[in-house]
């Protein structure tokens, strides 16, 4: 069977979980490829006919921006978050993500 000629550093998403988060391939042995989360610190795996290509990941970074997470306002307490083992991505959203909210409290 013939799939999406996925690589390592390719930017993915998973069709069974309707597409939710996009990943970069970090790895593939046989079937199973490794995933590592681009806006959300997540590890995962996936068979190679489950996923499919990113083609602009600046466009889906905007959606992930966009979508509104529900949280008790518990979960909104101002502070200051170091994220000390993150890549420069995650780091980047999350500093994004942290300025849009502040003006919220």
């Amino acid at each position: 069977m013939i799939y999406l000629n996925i690589e390592i550093g390719d930017y993915v998403t998973r069709k069974s979980y309707n597409h939710d988060t996009v990943f970069k391939v970090i790895n593939i042995k046989d079937d199973i490829v490794f995933l590592k989360g681009v806006y959300v610190r997540l590890c995962a795996d996936s068979t190679i006919s489950d996923l499919e290509k990113v083609t602009d990941v600046e466009d889906d970074f905007k959606v992930e921006l966009s979508k509104k997470e529900t949280r008790d306002d518990f979960f909104y307490l101002p502070g200051k978050i170091l994220h000390i083992d993150t890549d420069i991505k995650l780091s980047n959203h999350s500093q994004t993500l942290y300025l849009s909210r502040k003006n919220q409290f």
